[in-house]
């Protein structure tokens, strides 16, 4: 089994910061060196890659990807925090280099806090032994009412892709139609798509490669977690989760590539000033390194916003 894994990013400019900042956590904890793909909007996407991501010592390649496939319906993305890049995926094989046997998929949330290599590359033989084209974790017992599932419902946020067997099952064309056979009573996007087609048929994934920031687990296993994933609305770049448990990985690495200390966003600033005032007065700011530095920025951020 090949040591250097191949990365796979899917993302538009809304998650350029966040996609960059898995990266650099990748990249900074593998003992290997690695392959990075990302499918993005943006034609000239790479220009926009800091150095310390394409010249860093672990990196072999960076290859980036238009899509260009807006020709179908994407459900469910007006008013909501997702946008048609959640869709991008369920088109790799227009893009991806077909002689690449597989790929690791990996929301631009997903934060590296310890060396993956091993635990992916235990996956990857796994999963070359068996039928199924993907290993992921599963994120509960049924999926959504909504969509026809009647085992299991996977977290698409991590998957190992047997992109061999993505191609010989014609994956591409099925998904196409499962997703123009769903259309409205898609809710969770790709991911309804991938588990209405699937439909349970996937190699389970070792929990520590989609661990959900803030679960309460026991400290010996939390010890072991490799890869943490921001799952929901309250993200770490958000002042409603950056208080919340396990946002100091994500800024920590964001502080890698960026003179600030921390990434903010305000989608709506009195809410932004809300929930920081909350934080101030039930103390939950004292949660995170650098509670006077995060001040600081927090007010150069929200004066700088407009919204």
């Amino acid at each position: 089994m090949e040591k250097n894994i191949n990365f796979l990013y899917c993302f538009d400019t809304n998650y350029n910061t966040q996609a960059f900042t898995s990266m650099i956590s990748l990249l900074e904890n593998t003992t290997e060196r690695i392959n990075i793909f990302v499918i993005h909007n943006e034609k000239n996407f790479k220009f926009k890659v800091p150095n310390k991501i394409l010249k860093h010592k672990n990196i072999i390649s960076f290859e980036s990807y238009q899509f260009t496939d807006y020709q179908h319906e994407f459900p469910n993305i007006e008013n909501v925090h997702i946008s048609v890049a959640t869709y991008f995926r369920l088109f790799i094989k227009n893009y991806l280099p077909k002689k690449e046997k597989f790929f690791v998929f990996l929301d631009p949330d997903v934060i590296c806090i310890k060396d993956p290599t091993n635990e992916i590359l235990n996956t990857m033989e796994k999963l070359n032994n068996t039928e199924f084209a993907i290993a992921a974790k599963t994120e509960h017992s049924m999926g959504d009412q909504n969509i026809q599932v009647t085992d299991k419902y996977f977290n698409a946020g991590v998957m190992v892709i047997d992109f061999n067997k993505w191609l010989d099952y014609n994956l591409h064309e099925k998904l196409i139609k499962k997703l123009k056979d769903l259309k409205n009573n898609i809710i969770q996007w790709d991911q309804d798509v991938l588990n209405s087609f699937l439909n349970g048929d996937y190699l389970e994934l070792n929990g520590i490669l989609n661990f959900k920031a803030a679960t309460k687990v026991h400290k010996q296993y939390k010890k072991e977690v490799l890869l943490v994933h921001y799952m929901g609305s309250h993200k770490p770049w958000l002042t409603s989760g950056v208080f919340q448990k396990d946002s100091n990985y994500y800024h920590y690495n964001f502080n890698k590539m960026s003179t600030n200390h921390f990434h903010l966003e305000h989608k709506w600033r009195l809410r932004s000033l809300f929930d920081f005032l909350i934080a101030v007065f039930t103390l939950k700011i004292f949660r995170i390194n650098k509670p006077i530095v995060f001040i600081y920025e927090f007010i150069i951020s929200i004066l700088k916003n407009k919204n």
